[in-house]
């Protein structure tokens, strides 16, 4: 009766945290961005960190870009991301290297 109990136990804790888990990421990635959008935004960032800093490694660049493309997920509509001024632009940018670049600091230095 104690193991049935126990089993009982797990399972609903299991159960519990995973709805949260999942409820966490629902209203912080909704799919209001298409996949396209998504895949577009990704590929800009990784193509300007290329172009800017090739000197990062494609694993680290993977790991910003994901991040730049989460932030701007959770802070803009799709419509605001496809209309944002120049003013918008320079509080996003100072977003995106507040909650990310600290990424950059975090990794070993590159072995050339």
């Amino acid at each position: 009766m104690a193991i049935q109990l126990k089993t009982l136990i797990i399972i609903a804790f299991l159960v519990v945290g995973s709805t949260i888990w999942a409820q966490d990421n629902a209203t912080k990635f909704n799919g209001n961005f298409p996949t396209k959008q998504v895949r577009e935004l990704w590929q800009v960032c990784s193509f300007t960190f290329q172009q800017r800093q090739p000197e990062i490694q494609l694993p680290l660049r993977w790991e910003m870009c994901d991040c730049y493309v989460d932030v701007i997920r959770g802070t803009m509509t799709p419509e605001e991301s496809l209309n944002i001024t120049p003013e918008q632009t320079r509080k996003l940018t100072l977003e995106l290297i507040d909650q990310c670049n600290g990424k950059l600091d975090k990794k070993p230095p590159i072995m050339t």
